[in-house]
C-alpha cells in the first residue's frame, strides 16, 4: 500500500483539501480519508505541497501515426484544399511506416500524451499489413509495437482495432489503402480474436460506412456484443460521406449504422460533426456516445460539432486527439466549449444545468464519460477505480487567483498542460516535471 497527501483531491464532492489517497499495490484506490483520521510516520506518506490531485484525462480517439504530420500539411496541397487532400498526404505517411519506425513513433507520443495529462488512449489502429497489403510473418506485427510503446512509455492504451475493406461505397480499396484492408472480415476478426485472447485491452472499430460493408459490420457488431467490447467508428465527419450515403442507400451514416445493427451503449460515434437532429434521436435511443476532436477538426475544416443538440439530448460526449495535430486535452476541451460558443453565439453552452460553469462538465467529458467509451474502470478518483491521476500545480502563475468555487474554470479557460507536474497510471507515477 502506498500513501499519497496532496494538497487537494479533486472528487465527486468537488476540491478537497487535508485528505490522503491509499493506493493498493495493484494500482486501485483503496481509500480517501482525512489527514487526522489515524496517525502515520511521515515516511510513510508521500506529501505533495502545492499538488491538486485530478482524475486522468482519456484519449479516447488517436491516430498515432499521424503525429509526424503536424505542422507539415498546411503548404498548399492543391488549388483548394480540404479534409481530402490532407487524406492523401496521410497515406503517403502511412506508406512509411515499418514496426520499428511505427514503434518509436508511438513511444514519443505516448510520453508526450502522458506530459499532457493523458492517462489512456484508444488507439484507432488501422496501419495492420506490409505496403501492398500482405500480411506481415507475424500478423499482428504492427498492433503489437503499438502495444509494446504503450507498455515502455507507462499509459494504458485500449487498442481500437480497424476494420478497412473498401475505397467506398461498393469500391475496391485504392492502393494507399491496401495496408488498412484485411482479406475477409474472418481474417480481420480472427487477429483481434488473438489479441483478445492475451488480455489485450482492445475494441473493434469498423472504419466507417464508406470503409466497411453491411455483412463487416454485422459480423463486428455481433463480435462486440459477444464479447462486450467497445465498437468505435466515424461518421458524419464531412458533408461529401453524407451526401455519398444517401446516393448510395437513401439515408445519412447514423441512420445506416442502425440499419447494420451497430448502434448500442457500447458504441461511440467518432465526431458527428454534421450530425443531423434524427440522427441524434438514434444516438440517444440507443445510449450511443459521441467524441469529439476539436484540435483536429479544426486542423482539417471539417466544421463544429452541434454541441448544444447533443447537450440537450444526453448524449455522452468525449474528446481525443486525433490526428494529433495537439496534445493537451485542456485545449481540447477549451475548444469544445470555445467553438460551441462561436456556432450558437452565446457563453456557456457546456454546461451541466442553466447555471452551473463548464468546467466541471468538460472535467467530466475529459476523464469518466471518455473511461466509458473505452470500458475503463477509471476516469474519477474514487475507492475501487484504478489509480489514475495527474497533479496540477495550484501555484503555477497560469492557475493565479483561483479559489474553491472557480478552480477548473481557471484551469481549463486560463492554464494548458504546462500546469501538470506529475502522471500516474495504475497506482505508478509514470512522468513528473521536475523544473
Amino acid at each position: 500500500m502506498k500513501y499519497l497527501a496532496p494538497a487537494y483531491i479533486y472528487t465527486s464532492e468537488g476540491l478537497q483539501a487535508n485528505k490522503r489517497m491509499a493506493v493498493s499495490d495493484d494500482g486501485i484506490i483503496d481509500s480517501i480519508t482525512d489527514l487526522e483520521s489515524q496517525s502515520m510516520e511521515p515516511s510513510e506518506v508521500e506529501t505533495l505541497p502545492g499538488v491538486a490531485l485530478l482524475p486522468g484525462f482519456v484519449n479516447v480517439h488517436s491516430h498515432v501515426f499521424q503525429r509526424a504530420l503536424r505542422g507539415h500539411t498546411h503548404r498548399p496541397l492543391s488549388q483548394k484544399d480540404t479534409f481530402w487532400t490532407w487524406r492523401n498526404a496521410m497515406y503517403d505517411e502511412a506508406q512509411r511506416l515499418t514496426p520499428e519506425t511505427l514503434y518509436t513513433l508511438a513511444l514519443q507520443t505516448y510520453r508526450e500524451m502522458l506530459a499532457a495529462g493523458y492517462t489512456s488512449v484508444g488507439e484507432f489502429h488501422y496501419v495492420h499489413h506490409q505496403p501492398g497489403g500482405q500480411p506481415y510473418a507475424e500478423p499482428n506485427a504492427m498492433s503489437e509495437a503499438i502495444l509494446e510503446a504503450g507498455r515502455a512509455a507507462g499509459i494504458r492504451v485500449v487498442l481500437l482495432m480497424t476494420a478497412y475493406a473498401q475505397a467506398g461505397f461498393q469500391q475496391p480499396p485504392e492502393e494507399g489503402q491496401l495496408r488498412f484492408c484485411d482479406a475477409s472480415v474472418e481474417a480481420y476478426l480472427a487477429r483481434v480474436e488473438a489479441l483478445r485472447s492475451k488480455g489485450v485491452p482492445i475494441g473493434v472499430a469498423p472504419h466507417s460506412v464508406r470503409a466497411v460493408s453491411e455483412n463487416w459490420f454485422r459480423f463486428i457488431a455481433d463480435y462486440s456484443r459477444t464479447h462486450h467490447l467497445p465498437l468505435h467508428v466515424h461518421a458524419d465527419e464531412q458533408i461529401g460521406e453524407i451526401e455519398q450515403c444517401k446516393t448510395a442507400f437513401g439515408c445519412t451514416p447514423i441512420e445506416l449504422l442502425e440499419r447494420f445493427g451497430a448502434l448500442s451503449s457500447q458504441t461511440t460515434i467518432i465526431h458527428a460533426t454534421h450530425a443531423s437532429e434524427v440522427e441524434l434521436g438514434l444516438l440517444a435511443k440507443y445510449k450511443s456516445a459521441v467524441c469529439v476532436c476539436p484540435t483536429t477538426e479544426g486542423d482539417l475544416g471539417d466544421g463544429i460539432a452541434p454541441y448544444a443538440a447533443l447537450l440537450d439530448a444526453n448524449i455522452p460526449l468525449c474528446i481525443g486527439s486525433d490526428s494529433n495535430t495537439r496534445l493537451d486535452p485542456i485545449e481540447e476541451l477549451r475548444w469544445a466549449e470555445y467553438s460551441a460558443r462561436m456556432r450558437y453565439q452565446r457563453r456557456r453552452v457546456l454546461v451541466a444545468h442553466e447555471m452551473a460553469s463548464p468546467g466541471p462538465l468538460l472535467l467530466d467529458y475529459g476523464t469518466r464519460l471518455g473511461a466509458s467509451a473505452l470500458g475503463l474502470h477509471t476516469g474519477v478518483i474514487a475507492p475501487g477505480m484504478s489509480a489514475d491521476f495527474i497533479g496540477v500545480s495550484v501555484n503555477h502563475p497560469a492557475m493565479a487567483g483561483w479559489n474553491s468555487n472557480d478552480f477548473l474554470d481557471v484551469l481549463f479557460f486560463g492554464a494548458s498542460s504546462e500546469v501538470i507536474t506529475q502522471t500516474w497510471v495504475q497506482g505508478s507515477k509514470v512522468y513528473e516535471n521536475r523544473q
